[in-house]
């Protein structure tokens, strides 16, 4: 549980609770996390995500400051609202050298101006979820050192027998397009089995369709009909694949991950207007 120096929170109050699963992170912790998404912002060329905009808040509310801008900090905490007076503080904390805090006040001064005039609440559940992703974040942290030490993990379980309880979290970052996973150990592996099932029936596929392709004539509709499906179920099992070699590379950090290479690449012609193709929809 994070606290402050100025007695003000985050409490409990309306659409905040606090944590009962798992704890969240020392403020050392915390430190580590922002400047993780300073750098992943910066390699994009892009604003704090609200997460870290979030943790850089925690962060500067559990240092002295003056109440007003204490209480400003608490409210975005608690429901990522961005009060003027906020704003007023951070513009002067980042602008003036005397204050400890400068590049933290900068940068998440750049973040409320990046939010224009949408600064009212994210969502209703805007301090849970991020709670929940710094619990994870706490449970990625305590998993790296056992690493770090050389601790002995036992066998991992799997769903029909006793295990860890599920936990599976997801993370969208609308501006990069992409999707962050965090599963327990288990999970994880009964998804990459699914995913590897899914590739091998797909790569089937594609072997049946060219099959079926060579006994047609070269240049008609059928054999490139067959063309494009196998094209495109080659695609969907490249990335199947990557994902699966992702996971492995994971946990096997002596293999170094390359992006398996299509066996083929094939492109149809474009199909006259008019004619139907048997196509199914591509995920």
């Amino acid at each position: 549980m994070y606290e402050t120096d100025n007695g003000v929170g985050p409490p409990a109050g309306p659409g905040y609770q606090l944590p009962v699963d798992g704890p969240l992170p020392d403020l050392p912790l915390y430190e580590r996390l922002i400047a993780d998404g300073i750098a992943e912002a910066d390699s994009r060329g892009t604003i704090i995500d609200h997460v870290t905009a979030r943790r850089l808040a925690i962060w500067l509310a559990a240092r002295p400051q003056e109440p007003g801008f204490a209480h400003g900090l608490v409210r975005f905490v608690e429901t990522g609202a961005i009060h003027p007076h906020l704003k007023a503080e951070l513009r002067k904390h980042a602008r003036s050298p005397v204050f400890p805090d400068q590049p933290h006040a900068a940068r998440l001064l750049r973040y409320c101006n990046n939010r224009g005039t949408e600064l009212g609440p994210i969502g209703e559940n805007f301090a849970a979820v991020c709670d929940q992703i710094d619990r994870a974040d706490v449970m990625l942290s305590q998993f790296h050192d056992r690493v770090r030490h050389g601790c002995v993990h036992p066998e991992q379980a799997w769903p029909h027998a006793d295990g860890p309880r599920t936990f599976a979290l997801a993370r969208r970052d609308p501006q990069t397009q992409t999707v962050s996973l965090v599963l327990d150990a288990t999970t994880a592996n009964v998804a990459m089995f699914a995913i590897a099932a899914h590739a091998d029936e797909r790569e089937a596929h594609v072997r049946e369709v060219e099959r079926s392709g060579r006994s047609l004539p070269e240049g008609s509709y059928g054999r490139r009909n067959r063309q494009a499906i196998a094209a495109r179920e080659t695609r969907i099992a490249a990335r199947l694949r990557a994902v699966e070699q992702a996971y492995r590379t994971a946990i096997d950090r002596d293999t170094a991950y390359t992006p398996p290479e299509p066996a083929r690449v094939l492109r149809s012609p474009e199909l006259q207007p008019g004619r139907q193709i048997d196509l199914e929809a591509e995920p």
